[in-house]
């Protein structure tokens, strides 16, 4: 079993977790996207407990919010999507889920945090969105659907013996078009899934 899978079943708060979400397409595939990015962000509220509300762009069933509402220390978890997936999100304490289009929200407040797993091709405009806010101190993504691209430079974030996709030029693209903050790529190979290029960016 996947080893992410493993330290997801290993957490007290899983059962309720999945009970809330339901039924997932590709469980190991989900949990595995979901506790890699888990992975980024925990060190960064734990530097700074009860600080952060997190919003989770494009969230689907909202897997990842939903863990981080069970597991940090937010202050709030917000899941947006244009459609609200069924599931008991109700029952879930300190969080949201908001039917609503990501650019339609407000991004005004301190202290956020972006992350947003496999948007399809929104990952130009949620970039747009961190880009647009310089309020927004923390983004991660990682995107999937390759979307259009121009030329790309720089393949320092990749291993010398992998063979560069049309998926990795389109996270060059989106890692590229971040500004005014220091942004790192990392290929998390416990992601069970083809599309696992992280994008880390911090102000």
């Amino acid at each position: 079993m996947n080893e992410y899978v493993n330290r997801f079943l290993s957490l007290r708060c899983s059962g309720d977790v999945l009970n809330v979400v339901r039924r997932l397409h590709e469980p190991e595939k989900e949990i595995s996207e979901s506790m890699g990015v888990i992975k980024h962000l925990k060190p960064i509220v734990l530097a700074e407990k009860m600080k952060y509300t997190l919003l989770d762009l494009c969230a689907g069933n909202a897997l990842t919010s939903i863990l981080a509402a069970h597991m940090l220390p937010i202050k709030e978890s917000v899941a947006i999507d244009k459609k609200r997936r069924s599931g008991y999100y109700d029952k879930v304490k300190k969080f949201t889920y908001l039917e609503d289009g990501i650019e339609n929200c407000d991004y005004s407040f301190d202290d956020l945090i972006l992350i947003s797993i496999h948007p399809c091709k929104t990952a130009d405009t949620i970039v747009r969105i961190f880009n647009d806010h310089k309020n927004l101190k923390r983004l991660i993504l990682m995107p999937c659907c390759n979307g259009s691209y121009q030329d790309v430079i720089g393949y320092g974030w990749l291993h010398e013996d992998k063979k560069i996709s049309a998926y990795d030029l389109w996270t060059l693209h989106l890692a590229q078009n971040i500004k005014d903050a220091k942004v790192k790529i990392v290929t998390d190979k416990k992601v069970w899934s083809p599309k696992r290029n992280i994008i880390i960016a911090n102000r």
